[in-house]
């Protein structure tokens, strides 16, 4: 071996030594992304490492996200800790001012789809509801939301179980479906008021006909200035919908008295256009708050659907940062949440609404 090769090989084998002896990993993971990163550096330490104390201090211009982490395979991952964290916002480093890791108490509203096109579903989305509360801890809350050409308020936030599946059980199906108004009045008038973790579990076909005071882009952009995770589940409609029409459809006769069927287009919320747009908004809004869409056919997959999103709501890291620069009112910022640690998915708000 000549004289050259020598030393290279003992430098590599220093490199090698002290990386084994520092014990770090090069790697992380990016929300938006899973990735592996050759980057060396370091995560800034924003707390002391031996306690990561948890210090609540929720200022106007606080900026706070939830985040959750699951290995590729979707197990959660409970050990984070605040000093493998960094926030980008605009890809410049935030400094992080607020981090819990605590299995917390949560607010959630059980959104129920009201609509005449939920007829068919009625029983299911009672049954849906009833399972999604006896899920419940003894400290979570749930408030309970009907919707058809309006929102319906049937209980105020609480863990009263009885109080629960009584406001459920008086769901009624009216006609309209006014979806967007509802989130709008959920999110500016209920959610506001409510501190903690707060999530909204709507079950619906997504598909709206009736709201007036907003839409779809400003329901998104409203709630991606806040930080309240959606789950939609969805149950489909559309061939309900259809029989239903071919029922309903005005049968007449010729003049050799032989019976046919009066073909009518189909009005909103019947056509095949208006379920594209429903499954366009609700992925939009689920990934706009770290939320996932759930499509349910039985109370099997159901079932499994509330309890990932009770597991999930239980696993929720909370981030908070100061921006490092002035807000403007209505300007979109980009965020990203980083986690020293290779192959894992991380969810989170990946955009924040100047106020």
């Amino acid at each position: 071996m000549n004289k050259i090769s020598s030393v290279a090989a003992i430098l590599v084998a220093g490199i090698l030594s002290i990386s084994a002896q520092s014990g770090r990993t090069t790697g992380y993971s990016e929300s938006g992304t899973t990735r592996l990163s050759s980057e060396t550096k370091t995560p800034v330490t924003n707390s002391d490492p031996k306690t990561d104390v948890d210090v609540v201090k929720v200022p106007t211009d606080l900026v706070t996200i939830p985040v959750k982490i699951t290995t590729l395979t979707g197990r959660p991952v409970p050990d984070v800790r605040r000093n493998e964290f960094k926030i980008f916002e605009n890809g410049v480093e935030q400094e992080i001012a607020y981090f819990s890791d605590a299995d917390q108490p949560f607010t959630v509203v059980l959104l129920l789809d009201m609509s005449y096109s939920s007829v068919f579903r009625l029983e299911f989305i009672q049954l849906a509801a009833r399972i999604f509360v006896a899920k419940l801890r003894e400290h979570d809350r749930v408030m309970v939301v009907s919707f058809d050409e309006k929102p319906h308020v049937l209980c105020e936030p609480t863990n009263d179980r009885r109080v629960l599946n009584l406001a459920i059980n008086g769901s009624e199906i009216a006609s309209g479906t006014a979806l967007y108004d509802a989130l709008d009045m959920l999110l500016h008038d209920k959610l506001s008021a409510i501190s903690g973790r707060r999530a909204v579990v709507m079950l619906s076909d997504g598909v709206d006909t009736s709201s007036k005071a907003t839409d779809a882009g400003a329901v998104e952009k409203h709630f991606g200035a806040e930080d309240v995770i959606v789950y939609p589940i969805v149950y489909d409609t559309f061939e309900d919908v259809q029989k239903n029409r071919r029922k309903d459809a005005e049968v007449r006769f010729d003049d050799n008295d032989r019976p046919y069927t009066v073909i009518v287009p189909p009005k909103k919320g019947e056509r095949e256009h208006d379920y594209q747009v429903a499954r366009s908004f609700l992925k939009g809004i689920s990934d706009q708050t770290g939320g996932s869409v759930y499509r349910v056919s039985t109370t099997t997959n159901l079932n499994d659907a509330f309890t990932k999103i009770a597991d999930e709501l239980r696993r929720v890291y909370s981030l908070g940062y100061y921006p490092s620069e002035d807000r403007k009112s209505g300007a979109t910022y980009d965020i990203k949440v980083r986690v020293y640690r290779p192959d894992l998915k991380i969810t989170a708000r990946d955009r924040y609404l100047g106020k």
